[in-house]
């Protein structure tokens, strides 16, 4: 085993950022109405079907396309009695996104720790705004998974069904995954990984709404008009600072190209996840996340030159490392909130009466997970369903 040295320690500034955004107060109310959705599913048993927390859609058809998140979320605030497990787990999320392409980075441009960390921070850049709680963080996840997936030298191809079964049971971004591994296999010119592919779609349907969860997907994609005003499905602003990243990896993939280090191959898969992230801003990460290994071709090198060896002091090393760990350590320790900027406070929520209440998206998020079923929404941000 290697001495820890200095390039090591770097690999761990990353995670002690992580674990301090982590403890950011809670903002997301799509995160919060998944938590009431999956207490709701855990009291009858059964998943959703229509819709139990708006006065202006009830008995409506819906589908819980996250179900089995949800089901976790709800397990979660029951088992520590509120929301404290939130943190822990976007630490650990976030977390495996960044390792994940982290090692997919080392892989591709060999022992230079500074690249690597530079890939690193470029991926948690960008998704740092995507970091919430909701379940496509959980999706973002997988995606970092199966491109690992794909870099691997035995890839068990007969995982792919079983994983997108899952991944089809906690967000729809399973289709991103599931384009870029056809992808991939036309890059590769693998059968083999076509088969898996179908057969990975095969395995979608078996989920809880069997056929109903591409239902849900062509739903979503006839509601373009609707979608068009939201801001997430914007096109990337590339002069807000959270789209830099993004840029950079546009600049990375001309680089490689203009070096002749992007071959043919390898555009199978840029040139199509390039065109998927200037789309929208919320394609933006999962883009990212493809394109992060690719992109890195510029840095790679024709020869390894050779390492100079400092003297590094162990003990030193040692002692920082577990100073880094005593400070992401305390950035988790911080309690979990619910922002009081985004959501009302409770002494406004109890002047309410109990039944019907007309508020926006938001705030319909909030009261769904607050107060159903004593009071019932006019709307909140289910797109599926509005």
């Amino acid at each position: 085993m290697g001495r820890l040295r200095i390039a090591h320690l770097r690999l761990m500034i990353p995670f002690v950022v992580i674990a301090w955004r982590a403890t950011q107060p809670i903002g997301d109310n799509s995160f919060l109405w998944h938590v009431r959705a999956g207490t709701a599913q855990l009291d009858s048993g059964m998943v959703a079907t229509t819709d139990p927390f708006s006065f202006t859609a009830a008995g409506e058809p819906w589908r819980t396309q996250s179900w089995l998140a949800e089901l976790g979320y709800g397990w979660l605030e029951r088992l520590s009695d509120g929301l404290g497990w939130v943190p822990m787990m976007k630490f650990l999320m976030i977390s495996a996104v960044v390792a994940l392409l982290g090692l997919v980075i080392h892989r591709v441009v060999g022992d230079r720790p500074v690249v690597v960390l530079g890939g690193m921070l470029v991926i948690l850049w960008q998704g740092i705004p995507f970091g919430v709680a909701r379940p496509a963080l959980l999706g973002a996840t997988l995606l970092a998974l199966v491109v690992a997936f794909t870099h691997m030298n035995r890839r068990p191809l007969w995982l792919l069904p079983p994983l997108f079964w899952l991944w089809a049971s906690i967000h729809g971004t399973f289709v991103i995954g599931l384009g870029y591994l056809f992808l991939d296999a036309l890059r590769r010119r693998s059968q083999r990984q076509v088969g898996a592919v179908v057969a990975a779609g095969l395995a979608t349907a078996l989920t809880a709404h069997g056929l109903g969860v591409w239902w849900i997907l062509l739903q979503f994609g006839r509601s373009r008009g609707a979608l068009d005003l939201i801001s997430e499905w914007d096109a990337p602003d590339f002069t807000n600072p959270f789209a830099l990243p993004f840029l950079l990896i546009i600049v990375g993939l001309i680089v490689a190209g203009s070096l002749g280090k992007l071959g043919p191959q390898q555009l199978w898969v840029a040139v199509p996840f390039l065109v998927f992230g200037l789309l929208a801003e919320r394609n933006v990460w999962p883009a990212v996340i493809v394109l992060a290994p690719v992109a890195i071709l510029a840095f790679t090198q024709d020869s390894a030159r050779p390492r100079r060896q400092s003297d590094e002091s162990a003990v030193i090393n040692w002692a920082i490392a577990f100073g880094l760990v005593v400070v992401a350590v305390l950035g988790l320790a911080r309690p979990a909130e619910i922002s009081s900027e985004r959501f009302p406070t409770s002494a406004a929520v109890d002047t309410l009466d109990d039944g019907r209440v007309f508020a926006g998206s938001a705030v319909g998020g909030y009261l769904v997970y607050a107060e159903w079923p004593d009071r019932r929404v006019f709307i909140d941000d289910r797109a599926e369903l509005y």
